[in-house]
Order: C-alpha cells, then structure tokens, then sequence
C-alpha cells in the first residue's frame, strides 16, 4: 500500500511545474540558461532527444563614417537578408527573447526588421555599429554537427552585404519546442524505475520520491542531442507497519 501510495503520487505531479505555450521553442543551451542549472546532477531516469532546430547567432556591422549612413545600411541588410531567407528552403531567420528573471530561458520569436534595428550598438571600434541576430535550420535525423554548420556557412557566406556591412559568426546553439511536453514520459519512466526497485527488495520496502516538482533540464548528449530529466531524488524506506 506504501509503494503504490507513492508512486500513484508521482503520476500525479506530471502537470507541475512552470507553463509553455504550445510550440514554444526554447533555447536550450543557452548560457544564462546553463549557469542556472549547472548544479544539477543527472539522474539515474532521462530521455535523449534530437534538437528540433540548431540556431546560429550572426552579428552584422558597418563601419561606415557616418552614423545615419551606417544605420541605413544595417536597416538595409536586414531587409535584404529576409528577403534572401525567405527563397531558402533550409534556413528562416529569427531573434532570440530572454526572460529577465533568474530561469535563464531564452526563446526564439518571430523576425522583425524594426525589432532587430532596436539591438543596434555601437561596436569596439569609433565609427562602427552592429545588430545581432539568429539564423535557424531544423536538425534531420541524419545530420551532424558539420553538415549543419555547412548549411549556416553557405547561407552566410551570400547574405547580402550593402555599403560596408560585414557579417560573422556567433555560437551556434540548440533548440526544443515545448520541452515541458517530455513532462508526462519523464515522470512515468521514474515511477516505473521506483516500482521496480521497490519490488525487487520486497513486500517490505517502498520508495518515496522527491523533487518532480522541478521543472525540466537538460544536458547536451551529443552535438546534436539532448539528456532531458528532471532533478529528482528517490528515498527508499521500510514500509510502514499495519
């Protein structure tokens, strides 16, 4: 009665935890992101997962004397470089969104020319300005680390380079949508691994377990792969007399 108390109990945790929209494509190797959860320890339960998306932060400067003229022709970039992404099957282009809090999550929104444009910086040189902003490719089932970067490569190597506009390349990251969605599969493989090794000691024994409550994270298994689980901790007690 004990065991089947508990782990009926972790069934039911498997709505909790923080709300996603649907789709809601996250940037899972973020830095910020890393630094919150760099702590935590990988439990015995996870699940491996293909990235949906690879994204690769490129930084588009001019160092045009002027600063009306250098603007105009990052504005001008940016229109041209949309235009070039949208006859390419491979790549879309997008922004990155950071929350201000201390989960460090980022999310990938939707592409504007006039959002990016608020970005503009002046870079480390007098006279220079620049805008970042994210290119994406779906990852294939099939693809490797150089395939994908070959892809970014080719779309950057032609972006459009108005006036004097020069383009370089940031990390390259990985994405999940929805990862809240794995919710549901992560816990019932842990309460099926606490039911196993509860039975296995015996009518004698149960196992209690802590910390479903915590949101999904991550680890990188591969250049293109992903370790989900939840930061958990199974208690194995004696069951309760009577």
């Amino acid at each position: 009665m004990f065991r089947g108390i508990l782990v009926g109990a972790a069934l039911a945790l498997m709505g909790v935890g923080p709300a996603f929209a649907q789709e809601e494509e996250i940037v899972v190797t973020a830095t910020r992101y890393r630094e919150a959860y760099e702590n935590f320890s990988v439990p015995h339960v996870s699940l491996v997962r293909r990235a949906d998306f690879a994204v690769q932060q490129i930084t588009i400067g001019s160092d045009t004397r002027e600063a009306a003229q250098r603007t105009a022709e990052l504005r001008q970039a940016l229109q041209s470089l949309t235009r070039y992404a949208d006859r390419n099957a491979r790549i879309s282009v997008a922004l990155i969104e950071e929350d201000s809090d201390e989960s460090g999550q980022a999310r990938v929104v939707a592409f504007n020319v006039d959002k990016a444009m608020e970005s503009l910086r002046g870079g480390p040189r007098p006279d220079t300005s620049y805008v970042t902003i994210t290119v994406r490719t779906r990852v294939a089932a099939g693809d490797d680390r150089d395939a994908v970067r070959e892809r970014f490569t080719q779309f950057v190597t032609n972006i459009p380079r108005p006036g004097r506009v020069e383009v370089s390349f940031g990390e390259m990251q990985l994405t999940l949508n929805d990862p809240q969605q794995y919710r549901p599969s992560l816990i019932a493989a842990i309460a099926g691994d606490a039911s196993q090794i509860s039975n296995a000691l015996g009518n004698g024994y149960g196992a209690r377990l802590e910390g479903l409550e915590n949101p999904i994270a991550w680890r990188r298994a591969g250049d293109l792969d992903l370790r989900l689980f939840i930061p958990y901790r199974m208690v194995i007690l004696p069951r309760e007399a009577g």
